[in-house]
């Protein structure tokens, strides 16, 4: 009975002392999480204007602004592997993936080879 009442008393105090632990590294994180905030806030200068925003464009403008940026973006296709030209970038899984879901779908015979 006595090395049952040992072990239990061992087990709550390595349990009190892995949680207060916990506890401390908790309220260290929070603590150094405010003090991130509060030095990265953003400062307001007496010059800056929030509200202000750019200058106003015109249709034309705007027109020729998305004209050059589709003719980029197909540039950029071009320039890309060529399983990549026919879709957007970022659309298609990665090509581990793709490698990945190619072998689960092969058929497995007993002798290790793919057929």
């Amino acid at each position: 009975m006595a090395a049952l009442r040992t072990g239990l008393e061992l087990t709550v105090v390595g349990m009190g002392l892995v949680f207060l632990v916990l506890a401390v590294l908790w309220g260290l994180m929070a603590a150094l999480v405010r003090l991130d905030r509060m030095g990265s806030s953003p400062r307001k200068s007496a010059g800056a204007r929030p509200d202000a925003a750019g200058p106003a464009l015109d249709a034309e403008t705007l027109a020729a602004v998305g004209v050059a940026i589709r003719l980029h973006l197909r540039a950029l296709r071009r320039q890309a592997a060529p399983a990549a030209r026919v879709h957007a970038p970022g659309s298609l899984p990665s090509r581990w993936v793709s490698t990945g879901r190619t072998r689960q779908n092969r058929s497995f015979t007993p002798r290790g080879r793919f057929v």
